[in-house]
């Protein structure tokens, strides 16, 4: 698939249960898809010696499921439930995105706004040759902005299983206030706009612009704007004491237990955490004709192929958009974390969304999982060929 090419962290996480249940018992999932059929692919998966657990929650046509298999921490026999805890990555973008697409609907702000209208200072640097900034590029990374905070960049060019400490260094030292100080040396070098150039610091920035707009914190949003609708209690960015209990350890790329992900700034590029029952509940939301707030995020706002002629990299509300043969529309956003990787894929014109989690993460971790939902996707596929 062409979302694998934006992907430019290693790290999230999914689970796995171990099934009983022989292939010749055709246990339906609804009338669309076996049971069976989706175990035998994850099983599969579980023999390779760094992966150990799977959550997989699919909604097809109103028929939804949700499965764990293997263990969260090899040899403890703590297999994963709807209520573990996940670090999401930066599939919290795609909360933040459909938030924003309630401000726009809502007027609170426009595609086409200057960021420097919700920032203090003028900050003149963030335009090139006259075209500022706008929100509209914001979210679909066309900013010219860099990928990461300062310090960061060299780091990556060495990843073992020592990054995630260093990261940890940099951030933790990392401040709002050096965060926009920063900002202002910022020289961009392309027309904003014009080249798809994935930015953390975009979704940063952007994350603090709807708290201002809102006044409120990223936090509070996701429990007022998408919370207040749908039942998704353990989906934010800061857990309580209960929430620590139920979260899963990551592990890294040598297979053993790394740190979590932690922000000192507003989270939006990818602090979120949720569970398998909240993502089942947030994929029924954003399939649901009726709340356009979430259907509006699927809306094109940046396609490559009409600036360059190439068709990588087309973009919604942060959501990646190919088109699918057998299922219409298909928008994605993979999720990395230092000890976890995670799939989101929603397909809107067939009432279709799967997400697949470990808590695992590897050079090729996300490539494992991409295998995987494509396995369950071809299932499905199967089923509507007969």
């Amino acid at each position: 698939m062409k979302t694998l090419k934006i992907v430019l962290c290693f790290f999230t996480y999914l689970l796995i249960i171990s099934c009983n249940s022989d292939d010749s018992e055709q246990i339906k999932f609804g009338d669309t898809i076996s049971k069976v059929a989706i175990a035998k692919h994850a099983n599969s998966l579980l023999k390779d010696p760094m992966i150990h657990s799977l959550s997989i929650a699919v909604t097809y046509n109103g028929q939804d499921y949700i499965e764990h298999f293997g263990e969260l921490d090899k040899g403890e026999n703590n297999r994963p439930t709807d209520h573990t805890i996940y670090e999401i990555a930066s599939v919290t973008k795609t909360l933040l995105g459909t938030i924003i697409s309630q401000a726009v609907l809502d007027g609170k702000l426009n595609l086409d706004d200057d960021i420097r209208e919700y920032l203090d200072g003028d900050y003149r640097n963030l335009q090139f040759n006259g075209q500022p900034i706008l929100i509209r590029h914001l979210l679909t990374h066309t900013t010219s902005l860099p990928a990461r905070i300062p310090g960061l960049d060299d780091l990556f060019t060495d990843i073992n299983a020592q990054l995630p400490y260093r990261v940890h260094e940099v951030e933790s030292n990392y401040s709002k206030e050096q965060f926009f100080a920063d900002l202002g040396e910022v020289e961009l070098d392309i027309m904003p706009g014009t080249r798809f150039n994935y930015s953390s610091i975009g979704t940063e920035l952007t994350a603090y612009i709807i708290e201002k707009v809102y006044n409120r914190s990223f936090d509070e949003l996701i429990a007022e704007k998408i919370g207040d609708k749908i039942q998704i209690p353990d989906t934010g960015i800061h857990l309580d004491e209960d929430q620590l209990t139920r979260r899963a350890n990551g592990h890294g790329m040598d297979g053993e237990k790394t740190l979590h992900m932690e922000s000192k700034l507003w989270g939006g590029s990818g602090a979120g955490k949720s569970t398998p029952a909240d993502i089942l509940n947030y994929m029924k939301y954003l399939l649901d004709e009726k709340n356009t707030d979430a259907t509006n995020t699927f809306t094109t706002l940046y396609n490559q192929e009409a600036i360059y002629g190439e068709s990588d990299n087309t973009v919604g509300y942060f959501w990646i958009m190919n088109e699918e043969d057998d299922f219409g529309k298909s928008v994605a956003h993979h999720g990395g974390a230092f000890g976890m990787q995670n799939w989101l894929n929603i397909f809107p014109d067939s009432n279709l969304g799967i997400w697949i989690i470990t808590n695992q993460s590897g050079m090729d971790t996300a490539g494992k999982l991409h295998d995987l939902k494509e396995n369950i996707l071809n299932e499905l596929r199967k089923v509507n060929r007969k």
